[in-house]
């Protein structure tokens, strides 16, 4: 019977163990931590279920949400409250403009009602609109272009808080070719930035994000149970510290207990340092270049509040922090409004800290800085009744410029027994670290002869 290794056990590596396993073939999977699910993190906090890392997915990318029909989780599916979100500008708080898309306004008009941009920097951004724009040649950074065509106030004050909030990073450190090719796409069209983005977009119709009603945590559950009810090997606290080849095509992974398993083919679905560590031996290549993807560290922090403290706050679902902004918190989710199974007393905050490097603060202190921040930008007029404090280190994969060029290079150099998977190569969110993990799947089924199932369950 063939068998196959999986190392990892946050999203990637379980729907590629899950899928694998579906398949008819003996799967091991391990895992150094003591729970499965990687950044996805759900808490019982103030008398309700709060995802504390990922807490959502996009619809537009379906494949999260087909995983979730699949194990008979889609009458859980629910979707966020439609509420403005706010820019956290000069200690106060403007709604984003209607019509942003990937975080750009459709007109100067916009800018300046919104009054996010001083007056000069929405008619610095209206340049864009009169100016042709070329082709960029290769790679460059979201920042570039975004300085380049709309000024720097509308990076700063919009483009980073969002994307680059999303990613961990500035817009001047992160590839428009990883994360916005169509960026690059409506610069090649001449027409501008904006108008290239708007003639390229798609409606859509329904919901963009959705979630589980208990938390993201019930989806790891889901494949976890499904990988024990196919006769998987689960091991937890378990950690993997080499993957080579082994002979007739066959890999072997050591871990650090010093047992070695063999087996007919490897999924590695950790962080990409951890994965170049564990490669160093069967591609120096591939290690190396693994080991030069970098990652931010995170510290999301739960707060509960008494209802009446939030009377002040203005309709919508939270609000995001301008780059100038003085205090620690990028983002703030004001989770009970946002999401209709959270409402209740007391009312549930979700702030988040820092973009790239380790909050030094202890978690105490770290409570009380967000506290203060959130007080001057939200005029709260009390003090939360409940907190925790959740940390992620590494957290979040850098695409730096030439992000797609370095993964094509890993890709060509790993042995065909080893395959890669997770949100350090084509995708960070839950949609593509699932697509990553059942491409993994797929392609050591290929090499086995076995075709993939259809469904994971059913």
């Amino acid at each position: 019977m063939s068998a196959v290794v999986v190392v990892g056990g946050g999203i990637a590596g379980l729907v590629a163990a899950a899928r694998v396993a579906a398949a008819g073939v003996e799967v091991t999977l391990l895992e150094r931590s003591e729970r499965l699910g990687g950044n996805v993190r759900t808490i019982p906090f103030a008398g309700r279920s709060l995802d504390v890392g990922a807490e959502m997915m996009i619809t537009a990318q379906p494949a999260a949400v087909e995983l979730c029909a699949e194990l008979g989780l889609a009458d859980d599916l629910v979707t966020p409250v439609v509420a403005p979100a706010h820019v956290a500008v000069r200690g106060r708080l403007r709604p984003l403009p209607d019509g942003l898309m990937s975080g750009l306004p459709g007109g100067v008009g916009d800018l300046l009602r919104s009054r996010i941009l001083t007056p000069i920097g929405a008619l610095r951004a209206g340049v864009d609109l009169v100016v042709p724009s070329r082709a960029r040649e290769g790679d460059v950074a979201i920042g570039a272009i975004i300085r380049d065509r709309l000024g720097a106030q509308v990076l700063e004050r919009l483009v980073d808080p969002l994307l680059g909030g999303i990613h961990g990073s500035r817009c001047d450190d992160l590839s428009a070719q990883a994360l916005t090719p169509q960026a690059l796409t409506a610069l090649a069209r001449g027409r501008g930035l904006v108008r290239g983005l708007r003639a390229a977009a798609r409606t859509t119709e329904g919901p963009t994000f959705a979630t589980l009603r208990h938390g993201l945590g019930t989806l790891t559950a889901a494949l976890a149970e499904t990988l024990v009810a196919a006769g998987a090997d689960v091991r937890l606290s378990v950690s993997a510290t080499t993957v080579r080849p082994g002979a007739g095509g066959a890999v072997s992974v050591l871990t650090e207990d010093g047992a070695e398993l063999h087996a007919d083919g490897c999924v590695v679905a950790t962080p990409a340092p951890a994965a170049g560590r564990m490669l160093a031996a069967a591609s120096p290549v591939a290690a190396a270049e693994l080991a030069g993807v970098h990652y931010s560290s995170a510290a999301v922090v739960a707060l509960a509040y008494p209802l009446q403290a939030l009377d002040g706050l203005p309709v919508g679902s939270g609000f995001v922090t301008a780059g100038d902004e003085r205090g620690v918190v990028r983002a703030c989710t004001w989770s009970s409004a946002k999401w209709r199974h959270l409402a209740g007393e007391p009312a549930l905050l979700k702030a988040f800290v820092g973009r790239a490097g380790t909050q030094a603060a202890g978690d105490g202190e770290l409570v009380e800085m967000i506290h203060a921040d959130l007080a001057r930008v939200l005029r709260l007029r009390a003090r939360p009744v409940e907190a925790r404090v959740e940390r992620f280190a590494p957290a979040i994969p850098q695409y730096a410029v030439g992000h797609l060029a370095r993964v094509a290079r890993i890709e060509e150099a790993l042995p065909d027994c080893i395959e890669l998977a997770g949100a350090a190569y084509r995708g960070v969110g839950i949609p593509a670290c699932v697509r990553s993990g059942q491409a993994a799947a797929d392609r050591v089924l290929q090499r086995l002869g076995r075709p993939a199932r259809a469904a994971i369950r059913g």
